[in-house]
């Protein structure tokens, strides 16, 4: 199905640049304002929300914990466009890590804050020493800001970093790009790849020949802090659990936070969401939510978890502090 913001002039815009500019990162600094027009025009916004909730994939998709509520806006083989939400702690506390220290591999990522108060981060320098047997780590502090400092800012490729959760509920419109234009690019697109991904996946490893084709190490790192220090823990270990949080409890958080956000950001068109309403291939459990929009009766608001998937549970900015002038 054909995205309806194929031809809006802002996505029209930003495939200009992107075909004008081959570096990642010259396309990344050329594309900032339109990030921050696009968040901030309404109708743009209502056309994004009439994008995913008519298209069957967003529809039907399988949430997790692991699969943060989010907005496609716009994707091509060498950049895609979406929008991410962060709810508050319920008990809000000043510094509390969103999650562990991560990065995005070979992704770069450009993000402008949309609404909301923004969140607090820091990010560290790529040099990371791991000891692989006791998994004590050395992370380097480069820069700390929040949102309301930086609106929009750049996430570089392989660059580690950490999000601390939000004063109020957030949403970021976000830029996603490889560090470099590759010919393998393309492949994650087709069909009958997706059924040999792994034996591919296995094959590359085995040849060395991960960054040529632009895919996560074999053995890929997050971090956290305990008693003053920097451990490691393998990310797949650290996403299986919201990765199999899965079900009606899930499904039902991950529309709750999505109408919140339409509703507080003023996006509600009674018109075409009484189609939705109506429309059979729409989700049982969406119908709730939309029908509070109908009525304009006030959605509650959702709230992250305060514990994630380390062995202490959580860790503050302080922590990090800690950990890295002990280093």
């Amino acid at each position: 199905m054909q995205n309806i913001l194929e031809n809006h002039p802002y996505i029209q815009e930003i495939i200009s640049l992107e075909n004008q500019n081959p570096d990642r990162l010259d396309f990344h600094k050329k594309a900032e304002h339109l990030l921050s027009k696009m968040g901030a025009d309404d109708d743009f916004l209502k056309l994004v929300v009439k994008r995913n909730l008519v298209d069957s994939g967003f529809l039907n998709q399988k949430w997790s914990m692991y699969n943060i509520p989010f907005f496609y806006i716009y994707e091509t083989p060498d950049f895609y466009l979406k929008i991410h939400f962060f709810p508050k702690m319920e008990n809000y506390v000043k510094g509390t890590a969103a999650h562990c220290i991560h990065h995005h591999n070979n992704y770069i990522l450009t993000t402008a804050a949309i609404f909301g108060t923004g969140y607090e981060t820091i990010l560290f320098d790529k040099k990371v020493e791991v000891d692989p047997l006791n998994l004590k780590s050395k992370l380097s502090i480069s820069k700390h800001f929040t949102q309301a400092e930086f609106p929009v800012h750049r996430i570089d490729a392989w660059e580690p970093h950490i999000v601390f959760n939000p004063e109020k509920f957030s949403a970021t419109l976000q830029l996603w790009t490889p560090d470099q234009k590759r010919v393998t690019d393309s492949l994650r697109f087709n069909p009958v790849l997706k059924f040999i991904k792994q034996p591919l996946r296995k094959l590359i490893y085995l040849l060395g020949m991960e960054k040529n084709f632009g895919i996560a190490a074999q053995k890929t790192y997050q971090w956290y802090v305990h008693n003053k220090q920097f451990m490691a823990i393998e990310e797949d270990v650290y996403f299986k659990p919201t990765r199999e949080d899965v079900g009606p409890l899930v499904n039902d958080f991950s529309i709750q936070t999505i109408c919140y956000f339409i509703q507080n950001k003023g996006l509600v068109d009674k018109i075409f969401l009484t189609e939705v309403l109506n429309d059979v291939r729409t989700p049982a459990y969406y119908k709730p939510y939309i029908q509070s929009l109908l009525d304009d009766q006030k959605i509650e608001e959702t709230f992250c978890k305060n514990e994630i998937n380390i062995p202490l549970k959580t860790y503050t900015i302080q922590d990090v502090f800690d950990a890295a002038s002990s280093n």
